[in-house]
This record gives structure tokens, C-alpha cells and sequence, in this order.
């Protein structure tokens, strides 16, 4: 009877075990699904700010940027218009993808909430006058956004 019983036992520690190993492996896997989704996202935003590094080493576009802040976006010509217009969408994708980074858990709140004060500063402002804020995804980063201008 004692050898039935210790082979329960065994039989009993074997399937914790095995279960024990699945709950491992979900939990690695949704941890690799999470970093792959993660780099995904960081290799797109690495793109956008390389082609907003060459835009912005552009000789012209330094002053286009400062005609805009100071005269405002109707002083642009079409031309200076779209380039200012690339500039911010780009700027728009890489904040959207440091939040996405903030949510995932790669990204510390200290960082966020530099974000969120770099657009409380002025850009924001001027997304509105470059008619960029209806483009902010996702729901969350724009309801973020809102609370830290006092929009609700």
C-alpha cells in the first residue's frame, strides 16, 4: 500500500512540475512577444529620426523652423509648410513610441513625464496650429496629453 501511495506521490510532483514548467514558458513567451513588439517599434521610430536628423541638417530648414515660431504658420510657403509639417509628424511618432515603450514597462515614468512637458512647452501648440492633433494615437497617450494641458 506504501508503494501506491509514493507513487501518487511521484506521479503528483511530476505533473506540479510540468505544469510548473508551462506557466514558465507562457510567461517567457509573452515576455519575448512583448521585447519583439517593443524593437519593432523602436527600429520604426529609429527610421523616422533618421530621416528627421536629415531633414533638420538641411541648411535652410533652421530658419524655416524659426520663421514658423516666430511669424507663425501662415508666413510658410507650401514648400515650408510640408517640410515644418514631416518635422512634426516625425516628432509626433517618436513620443508616440516612447509612450507605447512607457506601457509595454522599457520606459521609466521619468522619461514620460519629460515628454509630456516638452509638449505642455509649446509643441503641442503648435501640432494645433499644423492641425497634427487629431493624428495622436493611442487613446491613452492622447487622454495623457489632455490631462497634462488641462483639457479633459
Amino acid at each position: 500500500m506504501k508503494k501506491v501511495s509514493l507513487d501518487v506521490w511521484i506521479q503528483l510532483i511530476g505533473m506540479l512540475g510540468v505544469l510548473g514548467g508551462l506557466v514558465a514558458l507562457i510567461i517567457e513567451l509573452n515576455q519575448s512577444q512583448r521585447l519583439s513588439q517593443a524593437s519593432a517599434y523602436q527600429a520604426r521610430n529609429s527610421e523616422i529620426q533618421e530621416a528627421q536628423r536629415e531633414l533638420a541638417l538641411s541648411e535652410d530648414f533652421a530658419e524655416i523652423l524659426q520663421k514658423f515660431d516666430s511669424q507663425g504658420v501662415d508666413s510658410l510657403t507650401l514648400g515650408e509648410r510640408s517640410r515644418v509639417v514631416a518635422w512634426h509628424s516625425a516628432m509626433q511618432w517618436r513620443m508616440q513610441g516612447q509612450f507605447y515603450q512607457y506601457q509595454q514597462g522599457f520606459l521609466e515614468e521619468a522619461a514620460l513625464e519629460q515628454t509630456l512637458n516638452d509638449l505642455a512647452s509649446g509643441i503641442y501648440q503648435k501640432w494645433e496650429e499644423l492641425d497634427l492633433t487629431e493624428r495622436i494615437q493611442p487613446f491613452e497617450w492622447k487622454q495623457r496629453i489632455r490631462d497634462r494641458l488641462g483639457q479633459n
